[in-house]
């Protein structure tokens, strides 16, 4: 443990002196919240992207917490696209962010609440993908990001690079690293306990060594309680909306949909076979 957290910190000195304007990339989970621990260990109090929906404020107030406590510079920017992605029962909405000459997509996987309570959950249509977009105007010329190989995540669309401890991706004139990918669960736990960093107990228990999502979703922010009868493509035609109370039509085949083959492998599965 003591070697990995040596040489991502030869990564985080490596950042600073070869690129001028550095972000990390952090929703403020127990990964990135490593990144940015272990940055400010070394004097580098670099600003922070953090996406955030205008719904639920209630799921952010763990990040509005370490916002406070540790002083942090943060930036957001509205998607300039919106995109859907369905298969073997998961539903997601993707945002769609402008970066560089780029594109990143942030996912927010959406789940039918146990009872549809007006003011409890949204329209998927309506509150998510159609959401106000924009562009801007990115300065930064590096991101820093907390993924590890042990959580890639097939609906990226990106096949993790196993060959290099540092993942560059070119989007533009953009690059972004993971100085975390070698780094196990149970590596961001201990550090996480052993410098004494607030653990995020609506969302995370600890079992094992690790922190596990809860199930509940509450306090989750990358879930949303939400309606999306009118988005599923094995649905009928024409669904009753829950929100207008009245039927509407199926509108599935005039969404864009994320390019994923219904056969994309299981990286999260070969990942731990050490494939």
């Amino acid at each position: 443990m003591k070697e990995k957290i040596e040489e991502t910190k030869a990564i985080l000195k490596m950042i600073t002196k070869e690129y001028h304007k550095p972000i990390i990339y952090s929703g403020l989970g127990k990964d990135s919240i490593c990144v940015i621990h272990l940055s400010r260990s070394l004097g580098f109090n670099w600003p922070i992207m953090f996406h955030r929906d205008p719904f639920f404020p209630k799921k952010y107030r763990y990040a509005n917490k370490i916002i406070e406590l540790w002083d942090l510079e943060c930036h957001d920017y509205p998607a300039h696209d919106t995109s859907v992605f369905y298969r073997n029962d998961t539903f997601e909405v993707t945002r769609h962010f402008q970066v560089g000459a780029g594109d990143m997509i942030l996912c927010a996987m959406l789940y039918e609440p146990d009872e549809y309570i007006e003011g409890q959950y949204l329209c998927a249509l309506k509150d998510i993908y159609l959401q106000p977009l924009g562009t801007s105007e990115f300065v930064w010329d590096v991101g820093i990001q907390g993924h590890r190989k042990a959580e890639s995540k097939p609906h990226s669309g990106h096949k993790p690079n196993r060959l290099q401890w540092v993942c560059k991706q070119f989007l533009g004139s953009i690059d972004f690293f993971q100085p975390l990918r070698e780094w196990t669960n149970q590596d961001v736990y201990q550090y996480i306990v052993d410098n004494g960093i607030p653990i995020n107990t609506d969302v995370y228990d600890v079992k094992d060594g690790e922190l596990i999502p809860k199930i509940d979703s509450t306090y989750n922010p990358d879930r949303r309680p939400a309606c999306f009868d009118c988005m599923k493509p094995d649905n009928p035609k024409v669904v009753f909306c829950r929100k207008r109370q009245c039927t509407v039509n199926n509108v599935w085949e005039d969404l864009r949909k994320t390019v994923m083959p219904t056969d994309y492998p299981n990286y999260q599965e070969e990942d731990e076979k050490g494939e």
